[in-house]
């Protein structure tokens, strides 16, 4: 029998194309062509062949939208930030959440409900025609072809290949907690591991090290690296070493930070062997203050090193990415408890300061709207980003300072970025949209700027030697006065001589000589 479309059949597939729509919307999904195809079609293929479960399923998205709208509303899709949230919040906590909700909220969460209850109501009486298998047998090729196809383009790493709503919704809700617990295990298991640092000796003239860890900072951005715009006016005139081709271990934060600040140099590590782990062992109290994630995909590894210390702060509790905004200049608040905490007069202290630079996307980092450099405003965030990052430098600067005691400070950024290259220099318009993002392919992905500033030291001088950030931990290591056998580069690091090899990790943690990476260079109203 022939598939007959009549005027009411018509309609009811608008209906059910619609309910596709309002689902995706109510639970925060991005609408792609994907999910609302796939979404659609199931819904045709139960409302034609399990009417009973069709009734079911439509019954039920109502009442997820009740329930869920109103926290995607806010925050989006079912996240691991959202579940970690949810398992940490006391009773008065979530209390206060459902107040702070506005009746728009609840509205449009009523409203939205009732559509899937009124094309419910619309269908009773409008059954579906009769179809050959055939029309069936093809709707179900479309949805099986996609779900293969998001599963094999890694769409869905922890995630669910059938991006059919509701069916995704309570996979995610699922799968989500099970990813939370999963990596709150994880973070209990290398916690509970032994160090396996040999120390030597150690010699420690200043009181407090400070340890700035920076995001996203290509050094060709920063005015101190030869910048057409002035957007380091501390460092500039503060920096009393500075590393010139200092390159990151990888081209993202997990990879470079995980190779760089524990023991590798580009072999498989044990992350019990890092940064922290070697200063306790040194002797000194160690502090790790972060508004970086806590616990996340990208964010648990990370915290796992922070966790090693006497006392970890994090602004965020759950993903980097996750809840309220914070600025990294609410790190100085901390800071100033820290510093303010009498220690041992023979003993020193490392604090590290996790920071979120200019982390894409760079506007969002930012509390107040960007200077005009360009006609480009996620360049024009980027640059004052930089600029938000020196004047941080700056205040921490001033409370070292405060402390009467002798310091050191130690920045760098974890990695750099390159310019998008399906959009950038193509024309005026497509150009003002380009982004800066993570490659792997570009020298400017990995070229990071390293400056020390110490108290008792006022000359400035430039390093020109090539340094690999998988050498990074001997030469944090060499900063901190601490040597072992373990760390050969200690020695070498602030050498003129370049790295014996210079490599770094791609995004699969492959070595690859540096001097193969591509040119990214600036933009040409950028250049000097």
């Amino acid at each position: 029998m022939k598939l007959i479309f009549s005027k009411s059949y018509a309609v009811t597939l608008l209906l059910l194309l619609l309910n596709s729509l309002v689902l995706i919307w109510a639970f925060a999904y991005p609408p792609n062509p994907n999910r609302i195809i796939e979404t659609w079609f199931i819904a045709i293929l139960l409302h034609r062949y399990w009417p009973r479960c069709w009734r079911f399923i439509m019954w039920m998205s109502a009442v997820l939208i009740l329930l869920y709208h109103p926290t995607a509303a806010h925050y989006g899709r079912p996240s691991f930030g959202i579940v970690a949230s949810l398992l940490s919040t006391t009773a008065s906590e979530a209390s206060e959440y459902i107040t702070t909700l506005s009746w728009q909220t609840y509205l449009s969460s009523i409203l939205l409900a009732l559509i899937p209850l009124l094309i419910l109501r619309w269908c009773k009486t409008r059954p579906a025609p009769h179809w050959r298998a055939r029309w069936a047998l093809m709707l179900i090729v479309i949805v099986s072809v996609m779900s293969v196809q998001t599963a094999r383009k890694g769409y869905t790493v922890g995630g669910f290949a059938l991006r059919a709503q509701p069916f995704e919704l309570l996979a995610d809700a699922y799968l989500q907690p099970r990813a939370y617990f999963a990596e709150l295990k994880k973070l209990k298991e290398d916690l509970n591991k032994p160090d396996q640092w040999t120390i030597t000796h150690t010699q420690q003239p200043f009181k407090n090290y400070v340890l700035i860890i920076g995001e996203s900072a290509r050094a060709d951005y920063l005015h101190l690296y030869g910048f057409k715009y002035p957007n380091t006016p501390f460092l500039n005139s503060h920096a009393n070493v500075i590393m010139d081709n200092m390159l990151s271990a990888g081209p993202n934060t997990p990879i470079s930070l995980l190779y760089g600040l524990t023991l590798s140099h580009g072999q498989p590590f044990a992350i019990q062997n890092n940064i922290i782990s070697l200063a306790k062992k040194a002797g000194m109290q160690t502090v790790w203050l972060s508004n970086q994630g806590a616990l996340g995909q990208y964010d648990t590894s990370i915290s796992t090193i922070a966790h090693h210390a006497d006392q970890s702060i994090f602004l965020k509790k759950t993903g980097y990415d996750f809840g309220e905004k914070s600025h990294d200049d609410q790190l100085i608040e901390p800071l100033k408890k820290v510093l303010a905490t009498p220690i041992p007069a023979t003993q020193s202290r490392l604090i590290v300061v996790h920071i979120m630079g200019s982390h894409p996307n760079p506007c969002d980092r930012l509390a107040q709207p960007p200077h005009h450099y360009i006609e480009n405003s996620n360049s024009n965030c980027y640059i004052d980003s930089i600029k938000q990052t020196d004047a941080l430098l700056a205040q921490i600067h001033t409370v070292l300072q405060n402390t009467q005691q002798p310091y050191s400070m130690f920045y760098f950024s974890d990695h750099g970025l390159s310019h998008d290259k399906n959009t950038y220099e193509k024309n005026s318009l497509v150009r003002a949209s380009s982004i800066l993002r993570h490659n792997d392919h570009y020298l400017q992905n990995y070229h990071i700027p390293l400056v020390v500033i110490n108290s008792n030291q006022t000359t400035q001088t430039r390093i020109k030697s090539r340094r690999s950030g998988l050498e990074l931990i001997d030469g944090i290591a060499f900063w901190l006065g601490i040597s072992s056998p373990q760390l050969p580069y200690s020695q070498s690091f602030f050498g003129s001589d370049d790295s014996q090899s210079l490599n770094v990790l791609d995004m699969n943690q492959h070595l690859q000589p540096a001097n193969q990476l591509q040119d990214d260079p600036l933009p040409i109203e950028l250049r000097p």
